[in-house]
């Protein structure tokens, strides 16, 4: 179980850092507020959330408030992203709009969802059948979680509290890779919603440093076998959850006497092993560790983390640093196996800000690609070769196709 000093520390931490007055803001002055930083706390909320599905063809569909205890029928068969296409929102912060599908190559639009005033971010399912959607309540602000495939019109399964108070009172959320089941935390507490029966499994509460930059955007993961969720706590404490009998266990206390939080989890998709990001004062830390909390290493110190990604077959990890010289921007691609890691050196500036920037593979695990804003190079995995240019839309193709919101 969490040690509860942790636990006290943390909500001491939370009732000391946000005034109670947010909650009585009027609206237009919270508006105003988010466009203040809402790029980097919504961003990283969005990194963490939703997914989308629908046939090609299939009408738009409408959105209206369906009661959240509605049986879910089954989605239709057959596997509803095709070519690789990615989610997208015509509106803007001001302007409502559509949830679409686009297709990388032809630029081509499928709506799924009209007439949205906002999408924070959204996500396709493992399975390719269904999409989930963050957006807000008109009335009253607060986050609301949305999930739409090609056989049923969208329909609520969590709410959280008002976006402006980026504490554990929000809403995250994460598809399993093995199906259509989706895990949130809202006010605190971890849940799982199979898609297909309806079932709701509540798992308990969780706390975790929500006084970070990342929140909850990043600190969590589902094993690659979907039977297990990491989640990060205070002072590098590594958690697990069986998200069938509920049961938890302290995978690994990281040996640092420096870490008040742990920043990213990243499972590798073989299941082999899991990689731990710190950022801390003065430059962050990479761990990696064994699945079972052994083996725990040290894979770079004082480096500024751009981005960490596991390739496709789990056998290599790549991360970006951003220290160089002149903010070039450094990659690592560090076997599993021991071997010394390779390094390439990027013409592309690093990034002011982390949640413009990214770095993932290619589908088939023969390139490396980092997001800098708008502007993004990709390189041979195995090296050497000069970088190349790809387009945005590509690059977001190869990173599952998701949506954030650029709030600007």
């Amino acid at each position: 179980m969490i040690d509860e000093h942790e636990i006290r520390e943390m909500l001491h931490r939370r009732a000391n850092a946000v005034p109670a007055t947010w909650v009585d803001t009027p609206r237009a002055v919270r508006r105003a507020r988010r466009r203040l930083f809402v790029n980097g706390a919504v961003a990283m909320v969005a990194t963490a959330i939703i997914t989308v599905a629908t046939f090609a063809g299939v009408d738009a569909i409408r959105s209206a408030p369906v009661p959240a205890d509605r049986p879910t029928p089954s989605p239709a068969p057959g596997v509803l992203r095709t070519k690789g296409e990615v989610l997208s929102f015509t509106g803007d912060f001001e302007t409502p709009g559509d949830l679409v599908a686009v297709n990388p190559e032809t630029g081509e639009e499928r709506v799924f969802v009209e007439d949205l005033d906002i999408v924070y971010s959204a996500r396709w399912s493992a399975d390719g059948r269904w999409v989930a959607y963050e957006t807000e309540d008109a009335e009253s602000g607060w986050w609301q979680l949305w999930v739409v495939s090609a056989s049923q019109e969208p329909r609520l399964v969590a709410t959280g509290g008002d976006p402006d108070i980026f504490t554990s009172f929000g809403l995250y959320s994460l598809w399993s890779p093995t199906g259509a089941e989706l895990a949130t935390i809202s006010r605190s507490t971890l849940s799982t919603v199979d898609l297909v029966t309806g079932e709701t499994t509540d798992l308990g509460s969780i706390v975790a440093d929500i006084l970070g930059d990342n929140a909850w955007s990043r600190t969590w993961a589902w094993s690659p076998d979907g039977t297990r969720i990491a989640f990060g706590a205070a002072r590098g404490a590594l958690y697990t959850v069986d998200v069938r009998s509920g049961e938890r266990s302290l995978l690994v206390r990281l040996p640092s006497e420096d870490l008040p939080s742990i920043d990213e989890v990243l499972w590798s998709p073989d299941g082999a092993h899991i990689a731990v990001v710190n950022e801390l004062d003065g430059g962050g830390r990479l761990y990696v560790m064994d699945a079972d909390g052994s083996n725990v290493r040290v894979l770079v110190d004082d480096f500024d983390p751009e981005g960490v990604a596991w390739s496709p077959d789990g056998a290599r990890l790549a991360f970006a640093d951003g220290s160089e010289p002149d903010r070039k921007v450094r990659i690592w691609v560090a076997p599993m196996d021991g071997a010394a890691p390779t390094e390439f050196v990027l013409p592309l500036a690093g990034c002011a800000f982390n949640y413009r920037c990214g770095l993932t593979w290619s589908p088939d695990g023969s390139r490396i690609a980092f997001h800098k804003a708008h502007a993004v190079s990709a390189i041979d995995a195995d090296g050497p070769g000069e970088a190349e240019r790809i387009d945005e839309l590509t690059y977001r193709s190869w990173d599952g196709g998701w949506y954030w919101c650029d709030c600007t």
